[in-house]
Parts: C-alpha cells; structure tokens; sequence
C-alpha cells in the first residue's frame, strides 16, 4: 500500500503546531487558579493517601506563571503598554494576597461567590496578556 510523503509530512508539520506544551501549562495553571479561589473542594489523592492545599495550588500557579511569562515572545516587562503591566502584576497579587492575608478571605466570604470568581478571571486574563 503506498502512501504520501507530503501528507505525512503535512501531518508531523500540524502536529508540532498543536505548542502542547503551552496549552498543558495553560491548562495547569487554570486548574490550579480555579482550586486557589475556592472553585472545588479540597483535592484528595486517594493513592498517595494525601490532600492537596491551597498553598500547593498557589505554589503550582506562580511557577508556571514565570515560566511562561520567562518564556513568551517578548520576556520583557518592558515590552508591555501600561496597562498590560497592570494585568500582568494583578494575578501573583492577588494570589500572593488570598493565600497570606486575611483581607482577601474575608472579603471573598462577604461578597462570596462573586469577588472569588472576579479574581479566578482575572488570573486568567493577566496569564493571557502574559503568555501572548
């Protein structure tokens, strides 16, 4: 049975466009953004008998966030307008403020869910801007 070499070759060609690695990193970090602002329960690894914490989920999020933004197109701060500073400072903030301040929480439980799904956005919006 013969086959054709351009369409393979076509075919491997779309498949290193897929950037996997990039959308496992988006997705890493979107789940592990959704778990920090209360979006699930608590995550319990019944194989390794272990809970994940928020503190886990915040650890996860920051890491990729600088390996993404370290590896965007531009790796500069200052290749960003004004106001992409500001969106791309907003998600470690806030994340950095949920986890070691009580001012987040608790206004996160006076305005629940709203300001927790606010903040999910916005994490999502600032890694968006970062990793362009």
């Amino acid at each position: 049975m013969a086959y054709n070499r351009s369409s393979m070759k076509g075919l491997a060609s779309d498949y290193s466009h897929l950037r996997t690695l990039p959308a496992l990193l988006s997705l890493i970090f979107g789940v592990a953004s959704f778990y920090l602002f209360g979006g699930t329960p608590e995550l319990y690894l019944s194989w390794f008998d272990y809970t994940l914490t928020t503190q886990h989920a915040l650890i996860a999020s920051l890491a990729i966030f600088a390996i993404a933004f370290m590896s965007s197109e531009t790796k500069t701060f200052d290749a960003y307008h004004d106001w992409e500073k500001v969106l791309i400072a907003v998600p470690p903030i806030v994340m950095l403020a949920h986890q070691y301040t009580q001012i987040v929480p608790n206004a996160m439980a006076q305005y629940d869910p709203w300001l927790a799904i606010f903040m999910f956005v916005a994490s999502l919006v600032g890694w968006s801007v970062a990793v362009r």
